[in-house]
């Protein structure tokens, strides 16, 4: 059998592992469209703020027996032959194929003039142009267009560094996708403490190069300089070279329950797809560590020939950000159902039931057990009892008798 993963992020590479243990006889090809060894995408601010020492530390070990072709963008996908074809005219047949591309960022249309000053942090080579940028430049601060998780993270990182930021942000508030409004008071107290400033209801209309930095042009006429722009718009599935294949997408890949395309021997995978989401019951994404590690290990096996179902999923993160933990679940940007919240001065937790299970829920501070949050959620265990535990982010597994739908991973 033969099996090309389009895409060495982790979905990708876990993949190759359940098809080497599944089918030790199999031929693996992984096309990769970066130039380097697979990283951790998800530890590239720790590089930015020297937590993480070594550079080494960033990669992942690949499967042993697959071969990995680095720089081998695939750019069409011809479903009749079973074959790809990649930016460099190579191409590759099929048995069975897994899409696992990730996501690009999302650059907003802007008025560039010098672009070296506009930067994206979605991969190695972008992490290593805004270290250059702050250390070339006397204009420390740093303008971060958004506010969403990636922008906090490297916000988060700077004040590591002790270098501050200005958040320019189209709406009212900090990470708007997925916390309410109270949530995010509290998120942007604290960075503020930490030396960020925030600018609300505003976008970058152009941003010009002079010298060693960049102004940055408001939609109110206002101008703010900065060492460079980092643009934190969020991300968009990589499916460009689909648009010619019957395969159905919405925002992102669209997969059954045993996470096939549309397409027959078409597997997709990881930050690319759209799976039900069980609080919802809508097609939505889950771009996560965790679900891309379980969805690749359950796409392999069924492309090796068993019928594993994909169970629905819920949204859900956890970041550390300006010294606080923000842990967010299921429906966690509006009030809806049975509406639980508790604040202390530096603390915000809210609950969401409907009908005495837990639907959502948001924790800016500590939080005992994330995990037993995600298992009652996705096992839908009564907390009907439980509720006074449950605002005060102390559930622990020992209070639930239920059986568990499988072990949860943040």
């Amino acid at each position: 059998m033969k099996y090309v993963i389009v895409g060495a992020s982790a979905a990708g590479l876990n993949a190759a592992r359940t098809l080497e243990s599944l089918d030790p006889q199999g031929e693996i090809t992984i096309l990769s469209a970066e130039e380097v060894f697979p990283y951790s995408k998800m530890s590239l601010p720790y590089l930015l703020s020297n937590k993480l020492k070594k550079r080494d530390y960033l990669f992942l070990p690949h499967p042993s027996k697959a071969k990995l072709l680095l720089g081998q963008r695939v750019v069409k996908l011809d479903i009749e032959r079973k074959k790809v074809e990649t930016v460099k005219n190579k191409t590759f047949s099929y048995d069975k194929l897994l899409i696992a591309t990730g996501a690009e960022p999302y650059v907003p249309d802007m008025e560039l003039e010098g672009s070296p000053l506009v930067l994206t942090v979605r991969n190695l080579s972008d992490m290593d142009k805004l270290k250059d940028k702050l250390k070339k430049s006397d204009v420390k601060r740093v303008i971060l267009s958004g506010a969403g998780l990636v922008n906090s993270e490297i916000a988060d990182a700077l004040a590591e560094l002790k270098i501050p930021a200005t958040f320019v942000i189209r709406s009212s508030r900090m990470l708007s996708q997925i916390v309410d409004e109270e949530g995010s008071e509290f998120i942007a107290e604290r960075a503020i403490e930490n030396g960020m400033e925030l600018i609300t209801g505003e976008s970058i209309t152009k941003v010009q190069e002079k010298g060693d930095h960049a102004n940055v042009f408001l939609t109110s006429g206002k101008i703010i300089q900065g060492s460079c722009v980092v643009v934190g718009k969020g991300v968009r599935p990589s499916i460009d070279f689909l648009e010619k294949t019957p395969i159905k997408c919405d925002t992102g890949i669209l997969v059954n329950e045993y996470l096939e395309t549309s397409v027959k021997d078409v597997y997709a995978a990881g930050d690319v797809t759209e799976t039900k989401d069980l609080i919802s019951d809508e097609y939505e994404m889950h771009a996560l560590w965790p679900v891309a590690m379980e969805q690749s290990r359950i796409a392999a096996t069924n492309m090796v020939g068993y019928s594993w179902k994909y169970p629905k999923e819920v949204s859900r993160n956890i970041v550390n950000l300006f010294g606080e933990v923000v842990f967010t679940g299921g429906i966690s940007k509006e009030d809806a159902y049975d509406v639980y919240k508790e604040k202390e001065s530096r603390s915000y937790h809210k609950i969401l039931v409907r009908d005495g299970k837990l639907v959502g829920f948001v924790f800016v501070g500590d939080v005992l057990n994330p995990g037993v949050y995600l298992a009652a959620m996705k096992n839908q265990w009564d907390v009907s009892h439980l509720l006074n535990e449950a605002i005060k982010g102390a559930l622990s597994y020992s209070m639930f008798k239920a059986p568990t739908r499988e072990v949860v991973n943040i």
